[in-house]
């Protein structure tokens, strides 16, 4: 039987270093004495890690990306003192044709980019899972990932896509050096500010769907009562001024009053829409990366300037602008002899007095 990869081997890796046990039942499905936070609290699963492993055990769980068993996995290891990571096993090289396509990425402002040699990377990424819940006269949730380059925080918008076709390794295929990274506190900022952004379309879908039916139901309550209101006036009309009966009815109709404002609010508080945001888990994932080390020569001069390969992607990343640290794919050397991007360029070029 071929070797399991990635989130199947992860997961199973994970159990038995957390001091659980693996038997397998079959491909892709598996009984396991699952890990322990306490002792004595041991306990036997069944796992799947294929849709089509459920139609033979419906009652195994379903192990993929964000699932309820793998967060579990992720707690125990937090848990327990050991740091929850994996490796994406894509496959990279630091051939000159990667560098020449790196290169073709950029636009090099009267300048020329030659590289030098090229080094693999592994990049640290958190991918943090968060739950929404949405409630409102009804309860619903879902479950979002958002994942940030711990680089320079920039958001991987399409890390699920390269999960599916690569997999995870609990190990590094390669002992390649790991980039700096930001702090917790910057990785989860850059995440939570993602997730809000993402949150607005459902949240508007959810807050017009709730207005539509607040305004059906308010508008019939509204005429239900304006009706008893109406009768009860007429009523009224037809009693002598001072008859004992008239300032009933007009107790009665102030009290119909009442009750409309109050069943009015009623359906305001129904409808109204609260989100509650919190974070299930964070997986800190490595990615490779080709690093090509180079320079950029212009007319006013040369700087040293760092590009890095997405092999996962096939794409190039943004280059830093040394002169205000923004992120381009334009770049020229300004009279300092800095790599910078064009409003830079600009401004250096700008006489003294227009700046």
């Amino acid at each position: 039987m071929s070797r399991p990869g990635g989130i199947e081997a992860f997961a199973l890796a994970a159990v038995e270093r957390l001091g659980g046990a693996v038997e397998p039942d079959g491909v892709a499905l598996y009984t396991v004495l699952w890990p322990a936070a306490r002792p004595g609290d041991a306990e036997t699963r069944r796992l799947a890690f294929d849709p089509e492993a459920l139609e033979d055990a419906p009652d195994t769980e379903l192990v993929i990306f964000g699932s309820p068993a793998l967060d579990e996995l992720l707690e125990l290891a937090t848990a327990s003192g050991r740091v929850a990571q994996a490796f994406l096993a894509a496959a990279a090289n630091t051939s000159r044709t990667t560098a020449e396509r790196l290169a073709r990425a950029y636009r090099f402002r009267d300048a020329v980019w030659t590289p030098g040699a090229g080094r693999m990377w592994w990049l640290p990424a958190g991918v943090f899972l968060f739950r929404a819940r949405y409630l409102s006269d009804a309860r619903e949730e879902e479950l979002c990932e958002v994942a940030v380059s711990l680089g320079d925080g920039h958001i991987l918008r399409r890390l699920g896509e390269a999960l599916e076709r690569y997999g995870l390794a609990s190990e590094p295929p390669e002992a390649w050096p790991m980039m700096g990274e930001l702090s917790a506190e910057a990785a989860y900022a850059a995440a939570r500010a993602e997730l809000e952004r993402r949150l607005i379309a459902p949240l508007g879908a959810r807050r017009r769907e709730l207005g539509a039916r607040l305004a059906r139901e308010s508008d019939r309550v509204a005429a239900y009562y304006e009706e008893l209101g109406r009768e009860l006036a007429e009523e009224i009309e037809g009693v002598p001024g001072e008859a004992p009966e008239r300032v009933r009815l007009q107790a009665k109709l102030r009290a119909i009053g009442l009750e409309r404002e109050g069943r009015l609010a009623e359906l305001r508080a129904k409808y109204r829409l609260e989100a509650e945001v919190s974070l299930l888990s964070a997986l800190r994932l490595y990615l490779p990366r080709v690093v090509f080390r180079g320079t950029l020569a212009a007319k006013a001069g040369a700087a040293a300037l760092v590009l890095t390969w997405d092999p996962v992607e096939q794409a190039a990343e943004p280059a830093r602008c040394q002169r205000c640290a923004a992120l381009t794919y334009e770049l020229g050397v300004d009279r300092t002899g800095a790599a910078a991007c064009p409003p830079c360029l600009a401004a250096a070029a700008a006489p003294p007095g227009r700046r």
